[in-house]
């Protein structure tokens, strides 16, 4: 799960050989990230499971990339992102291509939609609670079914899981930016679909599309980011027919900003998914169907940071049974910044799962230390 921005990279320039012949200047990059959290913690399940009071957490990935510039300003480039543990299913995880000019960038392969990747949310300051961390460090209980990437979890929601995808982001004018995607198909593997290629439009989510974009300005002292996206895919003809009913279309809004100021960052999101991705899961229908929202504050003075933040987060699960699965997580964190690409962090994270139709809770508190190297 990668939750920092890009780091530094290292640049290494390599003298390739062109079809021909002459000699292209390639930038080699290799960064990433690590993240390990001494974790203390009470959960108080409801299935009776006795969980230790002490855990260790370890999250990473290692990113090498490639660049050329050619003679008349275009950029062409790759990425590959290597998952630094394993268990995973995705050992590699996003992996792309680009070209970058004064037209914009068009990208291609495996990676996120345009509305994730512009979205804005609450700042984060130590553990992040708008992801799939708070799985880790509060267990849900097993007939949760709040997902990577839903509104169960998070307001960073998208029709697939790094979807084979086309991309293209405008250059930046006045401010704002516009992005498109589009997925041929919507598989959810963190893979893409390439063996066939091709969607079976009977069986697999299919023809998505993300639209997104956001406004980032400065007005004196006050810096503002807005962020809006739209995302859909087109449901499967028969993959339910045995069960009587035709899924819906994929269908999801979100919206993020943040404002900052002497220091300070305010800034929340919301994610609807109108319409969820549907499966059959122990002979009942499920559904991604369901909304979240976060807010928080931050500030930042020399090397220190300081935030709190809230998220709440609901998914209809089964289809037909009342109430939704449900989801509260707040966090206080402290980070410091120890040296360039090392920071050290101490948080307090609590958090509540409601399961629907039956009494199943679980909810516990954490707190951590963690250290994070960027690199």
């Amino acid at each position: 799960m990668k939750k920092t921005l890009f780091g530094t990279t290292a640049l290494v320039t390599a003298g390739v050989l062109a079809s021909s012949g002459a000699q292209a200047q390639i930038e080699l990059g290799l960064g990433g990230y690590m993240n390990n959290f001494f974790v203390v913690g009470d959960s108080d399940p409801d299935d009776g499971t006795d969980y230790s009071p002490t855990g260790l957490y370890s999250d990473g990935e290692v990113w090498f990339s490639g660049e050329f510039t050619a003679d008349n300003g275009l950029s062409f480039g790759a990425n590959v992102q290597l998952e630094a543990f394993g268990g995973t299913g995705d050992q590699i995880d996003e992996n792309f291509g680009y070209i970058e000019g004064g037209f914009g960038r068009f990208q291609f392969g495996s990676e996120n939609t345009a509305a994730y990747l512009m979205q804005y949310s609450s700042p984060s300051v130590g553990v992040p609670i708008n992801s799939g961390w708070v799985t880790s460090f509060v267990p849900i209980p097993g007939g949760h079914n709040a997902g990577f990437r839903t509104t169960g979890l998070s307001t960073y929601i998208d029709i697939g899981n790094d979807e084979n995808i086309l991309t293209y982001f405008t250059p930046r004018f006045f401010g704002f930016q516009f992005g498109a995607s589009y997925a041929p198909a919507v598989v959810f593997t963190g893979e893409g679909l390439n063996a066939p290629v091709f969607a079976n439009e009977d069986t697999q989510y299919n023809n998505g599309i993300s639209l997104g974009v956001n406004f980032v300005e400065s007005f004196g002292s006050v810096d503002l980011a807005i962020a809006g996206g739209y995302r859909y895919a087109e449901a499967p003809d028969n993959a339910f027919a045995g069960f009587g009913f035709t899924p819906d279309d994929i269908e999801q809004y979100s919206l993020g900003a943040n404002i900052g100021f002497a220091g300070f960052t305010i800034g929340g999101s919301y994610a609807n998914e109108a319409s969820g991705r549907e499966r059959v899961a122990g002979g009942t229908i499920v559904s991604t169907e369901g909304e979240s929202y976060d807010i928080g504050v931050a500030y930042s003075t020399g090397p220190w940071s300081f935030g709190v933040a809230y998220i709440h987060g609901e998914v209809e699960g089964v289809v037909g049974t009342a109430g939704e699965d449900e989801m509260d997580a707040a966090r206080v964190g402290v980070e410091y910044a120890v040296a360039p690409g090392v920071t050290a962090s101490v948080s307090g994270l609590w958090a509540d799962w409601d399961e629907e139709g039956v009494n199943t809770d679980n909810d516990g508190f954490a707190g951590s230390v963690g250290i994070n190297f960027g690199f």
